[in-house]
């Protein structure tokens, strides 16, 4: 979970530094969301490969791997002088976190016995929001203190504090070989498999769309300071933390995922209109937000549950995670231009909240399809770690 928070922190921070990055490296527009999109690029592109390939590499070794790349990315970062030099640093960052959040739910149901592995590895949704969160609440207050660049060490020594911890605490799993290519046909053929990969680019969409722009909302509508619309966001953010621990809590208690898959999709379409009615207060919209985001943890938290429940032990979980976090890549990057698009479209408030809603029902719809199709991969390649 440590090793999620550093990975998904990686994201928080290039956005919480990139005003201070723009004056300094005097990066263009188009330089700044490339930037930003890099790490979503990386897992849209490959992220089922990378997922398959990683299981011969082993799950613990792989997440190992990507912290030992975040730390160097960034040691390598804070000496950069050139914005070329900054994107090719981003790269290695956006490597890392996919190295991590592609091995950490295989490795989680493997180190976890049959009965808490729903808990388990539904509580791993948490990593994203934990992490963006906390680094968008405090880089801002660390480039002040120290620089961008003293950032960038702290963030490197973070990484390499989790990897210590790995190493030490995390044990090795039970052997296996590489990988077949039937283990990666068999992912990218599984309706469930393909449906959660679906339902989690919905998600993940929808989600950035409308964290994304509300720290533009509040500084636009409410005339709040910069600060002050960072700090709410952040708080925004981690507020999907809790959403992801009920989900996984109430899977641990036998309440089936596709259920919290159409709850939590339906909870996030209404919220939204709230969150976007110019008419109401502040306070109000900021509220919807939060609640927005709480509810919608019970997404990813089913999400990697589910793909858990149908790969654990295969030599399909490395592909299927990878598809997962694809589809939410694919998601990050063409949900949010949408969105714009249609409120550019046609001039009214309620296109935005309406076109996010028509995505919600898709999830719902997804939802309700994954019920009859949530079955077992298999064959079993190797043994589990809770097998004597």
């Amino acid at each position: 979970m440590a090793a999620g928070v550093v990975a998904a922190a990686q994201i928080g921070k290039g956005a919480a530094a990139l005003p201070v990055l723009q004056v300094e490296f005097g990066l263009s527009s188009s330089a700044a969301a490339w930037y930003l999109s890099v790490m979503s690029a990386l897992g849209a592109i490959a992220g089922a490969v990378l997922g398959w390939a990683g299981q011969a590499l082993g799950f613990r070794r792989q997440v190992l791997l990507g912290l030992v790349t975040i730390a160097l990315a960034n040691v390598t970062g804070a000496a950069v002088h050139t914005t070329v030099a900054l994107l090719a640093t981003r790269v290695g960052e956006g490597l890392g976190f996919v190295l991590v959040v592609l091995a950490a739910p295989g490795l989680l149901s493997e180190l976890s016995t049959p009965a808490h592995r729903r808990l388990v590895v539904g509580a791993w949704g948490a990593y994203m929001p934990v992490g963006s969160g906390l680094a968008a609440l405090l880089v801002p207050p660390a480039v002040t203190l120290v620089g961008w660049p003293g950032a960038w060490l702290v963030d490197a020594l973070l990484a390499v504090g989790a990897c210590v911890a790995v190493a030490r605490w995390v044990p090795s799993a039970s052997a296996r070989g590489l990988p077949g290519v039937d283990g990666l046909l068999r992912a990218v053929r599984s309706p469930g498999v393909l449906c959660l990969a679906a339902v989690f680019a919905l998600y993940a969409g929808q989600y950035l769309a409308v964290l994304g722009l509300f720290p533009a909302v509040l500084v636009g509508d409410g005339a709040i300071s910069l600060r002050t619309a960072g700090l709410l966001s952040g708080l925004a953010f981690l507020a999907n933390a809790p959403g992801n621990l009920a989900g996984a809590y109430l899977q641990h208690r036998g309440v089936p995922r596709w259920w919290l898959i159409v709850l939590g999709s339906l909870c996030m379409a209404a919220t939204v209109w709230a969150a976007q009615d110019a008419d109401l207060t502040l306070g109000l919209r900021i509220g919807a937000v939060v609640v927005f985001s709480s509810t919608a943890g019970l997404v990813p938290s089913s999400a990697f549950s589910g793909v858990a429940a149908m790969t654990t032990g295969t030599s399909s979980v490395g592909a299927s995670v990878g598809l997962l976090m694809q589809g939410s890549s694919i998601g990050q990057l063409l949900v949010p231009p949408l969105v714009v698009a249609a409120g550019s479209a046609v001039p009214s408030w309620t296109t935005r909240p309406a076109t996010l809603s028509c995505l919600a029902a898709l999830a719902v719809v997804g939802g309700v399809l994954y019920r009859g199709w949530e079955t077992p991969l298999g064959p079993v390649t190797g043994r589990r770690a809770d097998e004597p």
